[in-house]
C-alpha cells in the first residue's frame, strides 16, 4: 500500500509543478517585452510544460478509454467546463479591458487543453483496438504534415488535435509501473539532471536569438506562421520540438520526488480548478492591479514577485471551496443522468 501511495504522490507532485508553470507562464506575458531574462524564462516554460501535461493525461485516461461502456458523462463534464472557460474569461475581458466577439468554434486562448482533452478521449476511446504502435506513428506523421496546411489552425483546435495528439496517446499507450521503474533507475535521474541542466543553459544563452522559435511550441501554428527565419525548415523544427520537449519532459518527470510533499502533493489533486479559474483572475489583476504595482518594481524584483503571486494564486485555487464552483460542469452526471432518464420514459 505504501508503495502504491509514492506512486500517486510522484504524479501529483509533477502536475502540481506543472500547474504552477501554467499560472506563471500567464503570468509573464504581460512582462514579456520588459527584458530577455522573462522571455527566456517564458521559452523554457512553454517547450515542454503542456507537451508533458498531455502526456500525464494521457497516462491516466487508461480508465475511462479501456471500460466496456463509453462514459459520456465525463465528455460532456469536459465540454461543459469548456465553455465555462469561454464565457468567464469572456466576461471577464469585457469588464476590465473591452467586449470582444465571443468565438464559438476557435479558441487560441486557455480552455484549448479542456477541449483537446475531451476530443483526445473519445478518439483514443474508438481507437483503443488498433494497434497502438501504428496508431502512434500515424498520429505523428499527421502532426507533422498538417503544418504544410494553413487553413488548419484555431477553428475546433485542429492545429493543436493534430500536435499534441502523439504526447497524449503516448501517455496512454505507456504502462505506468513501468515507467516510473525506468525514470526511478538513479542513471536515467543522472542523465535527467544533465539534459535539463544543458537544457537550461542553452535557452538562457541564446536567449532572444531563439525566442521566435516559441511560435513553433504552442502547436497552433502552421509553418508559414514561424517567422521569417523558421517557416522554411517548419517540419524539421517540429521535428525538433518534439525530441525536446519529450526529453526535457521526461527528465522534470524523472527528477520529481516520489514522496508526498505538504500542499504540494495535494495541490496536485486539484490542477482542474486551478486551470479553470485562474486565467480569469490573472486578467482581472492584470488590468486592474498587477500590472501597475509589479511594474513599479525593480527589474530584477519583477520575476521573483510575479513567481510568489503565481505560488499564491495556485495554492488559493487548488483550496477545495473552489471545487464547488466547477460543480455544475464537474458533477453533471448528478443532474444529466436524471434529465436522461425522464426523457426516456
Amino acid at each position: 500500500m505504501s508503495n502504491l501511495n509514492t506512486r500517486v504522490a510522484k504524479w501529483d507532485n509533477t502536475k502540481a509543478i506543472l500547474i504552477f508553470l501554467v499560472v506563471f507562464g500567464h503570468a509573464i506575458t504581460a512582462f514579456i517585452s520588459d527584458n530577455e531574462v522573462t522571455r527566456s524564462v517564458f521559452l523554457w516554460i512553454t517547450a515542454f510544460h503542456m507537451p508533458l501535461f498531455m502526456f500525464l493525461t494521457g497516462l491516466f485516461s487508461k480508465s475511462f478509454v479501456n471500460a466496456p461502456k463509453f462514459n459520456y458523462n465525463k465528455i460532456v463534464s469536459y465540454v461543459l467546463l469548456y465553455f465555462f472557460m469561454k464565457l468567464t474569461i469572456y466576461l471577464t475581458l469585457g469588464i476590465v479591458r473591452s467586449w470582444g466577439k465571443f468565438r464559438w468554434t476557435s479558441e487560441g486562448g486557455t480552455p484549448w487543453y479542456i477541449f483537446v482533452t475531451a476530443v483526445f478521449m473519445v478518439l483514443t476511446y474508438l481507437l483503443k483496438n488498433f494497434n497502438h504502435k501504428k496508431v502512434f506513428i500515424i498520429s505523428i506523421i499527421l502532426a507533422l504534415t498538417v503544418g504544410y496546411i494553413n487553413e488548419i489552425g484555431d477553428t475546433f483546435m485542429l492545429s493543436r488535435i493534430f500536435v499534441y495528439y502523439p504526447y497524449f496517446f503516448l501517455g496512454y499507450m505507456l504502462d505506468r509501473e513501468k515507467l516510473l521503474a525506468f525514470i526511478s533507475k538513479k542513471s536515467v535521474r543522472f542523465i535527467s539532471l544533465a539534459i535539463l541542466v544543458l537544457f537550461t543553459i542553452v535557452i538562457f544563452a541564446l536567449g532572444d536569438n531563439i525566442f521566435s522559435i516559441r511560435y513553433a511550441l504552442t502547436g497552433n501554428n502552421p509553418y508559414s506562421e514561424f517567422g521569417a527565419d523558421w517557416a522554411p525548415f517548419g517540419i524539421l523544427l517540429r521535428m525538433g520540438c518534439y525530441t525536446v520537449s519529450s526529453l526535457v519532459g521526461l527528465s522534470v518527470l524523472s527528477l520529481v520526488p516520489i514522496k508526498r510533499i505538504p500542499v504540494i502533493t495535494r495541490i496536485g489533486s486539484k490542477t482542474l480548478s486551478v486551470y479553470a479559474l485562474h486565467r480569469q483572475v490573472l486578467y482581472a489583476f492584470e488590468y486592474t492591479l498587477m500590472v501597475p504595482m509589479v511594474a513599479l518594481l525593480p527589474q530584477n524584483l519583477i520575476l521573483p514577485a510575479l513567481l510568489l503571486i503565481s505560488a499564491l494564486l495556485t495554492y488559493v485555487l487548488s483550496l477545495k471551496p473552489f471545487d464547488y464552483v466547477l460543480y455544475p460542469c464537474t458533477k453533471c452526471d448528478r443532474w444529466l443522468d436524471p434529465l436522461t432518464k425522464w426523457l426516456a420514459k
